[in-house]
């Protein structure tokens, strides 16, 4: 049987396309590798609702301008799609240090930091219907005092202290909500355990061929929303989509999941600017997430499509345990030393995700392109669809964007 449109991957821009159809009345099918939607990239991660702070080494600021938008869109895009967001518990915000050797003076981030306040206020003036996780912030970070900085880290490790708006959000109970809402909804068909080994254009649409839980399976669609992420460039390539800008990267990092002591159950999260660094995602009663990026980072590639043997790791199976225990112990050294605590963390589990963006040298390169986001979106030709989310933050707000580029294109057609 012939599908009109066949969205590959429920991940969160791949569930918010088919989301967006359906909201439109556009019947669609969604193609997923694992056993559930939301269960590699979008579950594995921080869970960070990146306000743009990050972004400050992008000298044209286009990345933390979207990204302050996909956040200001990120609960409203959801909750309009049936997610129920206030069953997705936020963690503690996060405090924003900045390294010794940071790839930007605090005074430059201070001014960043300003002018995004400036534009969250103006967007959230304009439009009531905005808002960062059902919170409406006045401003994004402000510097923190010496005393307030010592509270909870060591005052060796940092040039200057930002406290900041951003959250990060449960992937476990995000994941719930957005399988709920998919499940919901009558016009969208998800098959999992769906494994696409290819893609390819015929005279009208195209063939979709892979391996299923009862064997081979063949699904011809007339238009495509591939939103694959590990394997969006190899698809593309083989279904002769949109070109991908040169350049694009793919690392696989690991998060360890940790319980960290009783007396940071009231420490903030944090995040350490700007370079090769690491986060630290506090969850007080729950498992926190934590991650050293020298250490948690093990992978690299630049060809179209990640490894085969990253695939266990990205759908949640353990790494190899001399490994794991090299990556918790780089993790535990450096974080303890920036966080004193954190060193005595009782282990849960290690797993992994994958991240695409585009940049040939690594983060601690003022000038590599992983310091932005420009290569992302939806981008269309004849029929296939290539959507490149860029981050969590901006899954929905792109996932959008792609199925109503997707429409406009056959209302002209």
């Amino acid at each position: 049987m012939k599908r009109d449109i066949v969205v590959i991957g429920a991940g969160l821009a791949g569930a918010c396309a088919a989301l967006a159809l359906a909201e439109r009345g556009e019947p669609c099918t969604v193609l997923e590798r694992d056993g559930q939607a939301m269960n590699r990239a979008s579950r594995r991660n921080e869970g960070k609702i990146h306000l743009g702070l990050i972004y400050a080494a992008d000298p044209e600021g286009i990345t933390a301008d979207l990204v302050l938008r996909g956040a200001l869109t990120f609960a409203p895009l959801l909750r309009r799609w049936g997610a129920d967001m206030g069953a997705v518990p936020v963690a503690r915000p996060f405090v924003y240090l900045v390294a010794e050797d940071s790839l930007t003076s605090p005074d430059a981030l201070e001014a960043h930091y300003d002018a995004l306040s400036a534009k969250a206020r103006a967007r959230l003036a304009q439009d009531p219907t905005l808002d960062y996780l059902g919170r409406r912030p006045d401003r994004l970070a402000r510097r923190l005092g010496e005393a307030e900085t010592a509270r909870w880290f060591s005052a060796d490790q940092a040039q200057a202290a930002f406290q900041t708006e951003e959250l990060a959000v449960d992937t476990d109970a995000l994941g719930v909500e957005v399988r709920r809402a998919l499940d919901a909804h009558p016009l969208i068909e998800v098959l999992t355990d769906r494994d696409l080994r290819s893609a390819r254009r015929l005279a009208e649409g195209f063939r979709l061929e892979g391996q299923g839980p009862d064997g081979p399976f063949s699904l011809d669609a007339r238009r495509v929303i591939n939103a694959s992420w590990e394997n969006l460039y190899r698809f593309d390539e083989e279904a002769e989509g949109p070109a991908p800008a040169p350049g694009w990267l793919h690392r696989l990092k690991h998060r360890v999941m940790a319980r960290l002591p009783a007396r940071l159950d009231a420490a903030p999260s944090m995040t350490m600017v700007l370079g090769a660094y690491g986060d630290v995602v506090t969850w007080p009663g729950r498992l926190s997430y934590l991650s050293w990026y020298p250490s948690c980072c093990r992978g690299w590639t630049g060809d179209t499509a990640p490894p085969e043997a990253w695939n266990a790791l990205c759908r949640g199976d353990r790494a190899d345990p001399a490994l794991e225990a090299e990556i918790v112990a780089g993790a535990l050294e450096h974080l303890g030393a920036i966080m004193p605590g954190v060193e005595a963390a009782e282990l849960g589990f290690v797993d992994a995700g994958a991240i695409l963006a585009h940049g040939k040298t690594d983060v601690d390169d003022p000038g590599s392109g992983l310091h932005g986001r420009a290569e992302v979106g939806p981008k269309l030709r004849d029929g296939w669809m290539s959507l490149n989310p860029g981050k969590l933050t901006t899954a929905p707000l792109l996932g959008l964007e792609a199925a109503e580029t997707l429409l406009s294109e056959r209302a002209v057609t």
